[in-house]
């Protein structure tokens, strides 16, 4: 066979799908590219933890089985419930357990999967959870639209849900470029009570677009949109309600970052230490040139929310373009509200988080020339179940 035709068939193979993205889905846990490289250390410890505060941590498949034996023994006393079914692919599970002046306990739930990063670094990520889980104030001071102030007490929190998805493109004959975006997820909670005989919590979501900082050779990738939805699943005795969640409505921003004070249409005049205000925008917030808009669909006021944040971009020159390399944040804040009389005064919700990003690349044929392809990818998205009550979970 002619020579020369052998060579034409080798390089043919070399360049097919040359230009053309591989992306791959891992809906599993994984950790945050934020985590420290591992190296050889000491397996770590828990920091020294005061108040009685109950810490544990399950790692391997059978972390989420062991983790549901071990709440079993305080399961009726938890302020914050998850159906850890929902979470099977995970295999590091930490917990802690913050005991309440009542007797129940406000836990403290994390996650993530040990193989794409060592048990230690998640150990290490869950502990610096944990430190900032002790010196949460357990009461804060607020009040709703007209009433009179009162405190509203802190149940507990959900960390560091995860799910990743890998970008390959092929740039040239001899190079692919890879990068790995990031969709994590999780919330806290807060309860009070209301003059008119309701209980009141207040979900504080935390969202964020993670993607790499620095472009891989000739591949750059930015956050595109997030999207977060709050739906009320005891929606007979539980409710949102119009103005009982921010962002409201829609808008566009030119600064970095946005904040909706609770004090206006909220009706939360804080004074002490607040609640959390709900906020979006990119980590990155000394840019001037950073800017995205959003739009909330009440798609029921009463029971379902959905925040939406997009056109997440960065101005040029002449022409805006994407966000390259900026991570997004978002928190929304929900308010749900349980009628009098309601059996242990449950609320309970289904959590969901989406993210899309965006890609470009150089590619560099042979047959084709130098150009550039733009592709959208979306993480697996995130959704959990919670249960949320009371201190007095067994008042009537």
């Amino acid at each position: 066979m002619n020579w020369k035709f052998l060579i034409a068939i080798s390089l043919g193979l070399l360049i097919i799908g040359l230009g053309h993205a591989g992306a791959l889905s891992s809906p599993d846990s994984k950790p945050a590219p934020s985590l420290p490289p591992h190296k050889e250390k000491p397996s770590p410890t828990p920091p020294r933890i005061g108040g009685g505060i109950v810490v544990k941590t399950f790692t391997g498949s059978s972390s989420i089985a062991q983790a549901k034996s071990f709440l079993n023994q305080y399961w009726g006393k938890l302020t914050l419930r998850l159906n850890l079914n929902e979470f099977q692919n995970v295999t590091f599970v930490g917990i802690a357990l913050r005991p309440l002046p009542s007797g129940a306990y406000a836990p403290l739930y994390y996650f993530g999967r040990v193989g794409e990063c060592p048990a230690d670094l998640l150990k290490r990520a869950f502990y610096t959870e944990l430190s900032a889980f002790e010196n949460i104030p357990l009461e804060v001071k607020g009040s709703l639209a007209d009433e009179p102030g009162r405190n509203w007490k802190y149940i507990g929190a959900v960390r560091s849900i995860r799910t990743s998805r890998e970008i390959r493109v092929t740039t040239s004959i001899w190079t692919e470029e890879k990068a790995t975006v990031y969709n994590e997820f999780g919330a806290e909670f807060w309860v009070t009570y209301g003059t008119s005989g309701q209980y009141v919590y207040y979900a504080y979501l935390s969202h964020e677009g993670k993607v790499p900082t620095k472009a891989s050779g000739n591949l750059k990738v930015a956050v595109k949109n997030v999207t977060e939805s709050v739906k009320v699943l005891n929606s007979k005795d539980a409710f949102i309600g119009v103005g009982s969640f921010r962002p409201e409505g829609s808008g566009s921003t030119s600064h970095s970052t946005v904040t909706w004070g609770l004090n206006v249409g909220f009706g939360v005049d804080s004074t002490g230490r607040p609640l959390p205000n709900a906020q979006a925008g990119f980590t990155e917030s000394h840019s001037t040139a950073l800017s995205f808009k959003w739009y909330t669909d009440d798609v029921d006021p009463n029971s379902e929310v959905h925040f939406n944040f997009y056109d997440l971009e960065e101005r040029g020159f002449i022409f805006s373009h994407p966000a390259w390399g900026k991570i997004f944040i978002a928190h929304p804040a929900v308010v749900v509200h349980v009628d009098p009389g309601v059996t242990f005064h449950l609320a309970k919700l289904k959590l969901k988080a989406e993210a899309l990003f965006h890609y470009g690349a150089v590619i560099d044929s042979p047959f084709s020339g130098t150009y550039i392809t733009r592709h959208d990818v979306e993480a697996p998205p995130i959704e959990f179940t919670v249960e949320m009550y009371p201190w007095f979970i067994n008042e009537p």
